[in-house]
């Protein structure tokens, strides 16, 4: 027997023993009452291409065991985020506007997935990362993200390792990036899109000159005199033009994509307010979601996660739905900790989203389905 329906014939048996006048526990007359399982939690995989998919063969076996442990959908990474053996820009379908990853010319990993999924009835959705991006940095330098250091202005390289941004507010950078969701969304019958990198990474950024000069000539300030060090009204006035460039592009994705076509956003947590991501300034353009409160990654608690990255968050979120993109690697006990605030502190959420960085695994699938009960 399924553990759905030994449950569910836990509960008939303890309904009858209470109308009976007696409890489950075979008490009778004590008037215990039955305590339900809580409902299981709805469950979304985000799934790194280049670590899972080789051939045709891995994206078969992969859907195979995503339906044998109840995932209702995978968000695909369909163009590379992170910098390294593959460039951040390169593309895993086939398009005519961005260059195929190494390995996957002849190979559309994007057309794979929506075949496999299809007989399982998994929807599929494409993650598309926006401005960080090594292919259009190089395509066009003067669209590189331009960060100020003492005084001086030079293309942003990252903090630890080498990585490449453009800037989100380069009207040109924007059509260039739109171009891809465009190309993806018409070609594909995808379910929806999830954008990711759609932020800065610091204050002091952008720092070009086609900013500098848009700043200049609405608020007769050059950005560059600012002190990014510490809070002022002139800071907070450049995030918020910051700000309202990325809920304006948001906005230009949602007009651009097919009607009723879901839209989300990977978003990291509203504290982090230099990156200038207001999810409450775009909330409006969008169907989901998706804080990414990974507490070990930045040092915090674990009560972090409910009392403040998911709390500011429903705070921004609107009417989108908040899907919470999960950290793969925490304990059973962790977990229950979290999951035990979700149900009784956000009561709306009801699908969770995994996120692994490496190789999906069976265990690692059988896993999710089973924490999805706690």
């Amino acid at each position: 027997m399924s553990p759905f329906f030994k449950k569910l014939s836990s509960w008939i048996l303890g309904s009858a023993l209470a109308a009976c006048g007696g409890s489950s526990s075979g008490t009778p007359g004590s008037g215990a009452e039955i305590t339900m399982a809580p409902h299981p939690f709805g469950i979304e995989v985000i799934v790194r291409t280049a670590e899972n998919f080789a051939t045709a063969a891995d994206v078969t076996q992969f859907v195979a065991l995503a339906a044998q442990n109840s995932v209702t959908r995978i968000n695909l990474l369909v163009k590379q985020d992170e910098d390294g053996s593959i460039a951040s820009g390169q593309v895993f379908y086939r398009s005519a506007i961005a260059p195929s990853a190494p390995g996957y010319t002849n190979f559309d990993v994007l057309q794979a997935m929506l075949d496999a999924s299809k007989a399982h009835n998994i929807r599929v959705r494409a993650w598309i990362p926006q401005f960080h991006d090594q292919v259009a940095a190089k395509l066009q330098p003067a669209w590189q993200m331009m960060a100020a250091s003492q005084g001086r202005v030079a293309p942003y390289t990252g903090t630890r390792n080498q990585e490449y941004f453009v800037n989100p507010l380069h009207p040109e950078v924007q059509a260039y990036e739109l171009s891809l969701v465009q190309e993806v969304t018409r070609r594909y019958p995808v379910d929806g899109v999830m954008l990711d990198w759609i932020r800065f990474d610091n204050y002091n950024m952008d720092l070009s000159d086609t900013t500098r000069q848009q700043y200049l000539a609405r608020f007769q300030v050059d950005p560059l005199t600012l002190d990014f060090s510490k809070p002022s009204a002139a800071l907070s006035q450049w995030n918020d033009y910051r700000t309202d460039g990325i809920a304006a592009y948001v906005q230009r994705v949602r007009n651009a994509l097919p009607a009723n076509m879901p839209l989300g956003v990977y978003v990291l947590p509203p504290e982090f307010v230099e990156v200038a991501q207001d999810a409450g300034k775009f909330n409006t353009s969008i169907d989901s979601l998706g804080p990414m409160c990974y507490f070990v990654d930045w040092g915090f608690s674990l009560n972090w996660v409910w009392s403040s990255c998911l709390s500011t968050t429903a705070q921004k979120s609107g009417q989108a739905d908040i899907v919470p993109a999960m950290d793969s690697q925490l304990s059973d006990a962790q977990y229950q900790q979290i999951f035990s605030h979700l149900r009784s502190d956000f009561p709306q959420i009801k699908t969770l989203s995994w996120f692994h960085h490496g190789k999906w695994t069976p265990e690692l699938f059988q896993r999710i389905a089973r924490l999805s009960h706690f």
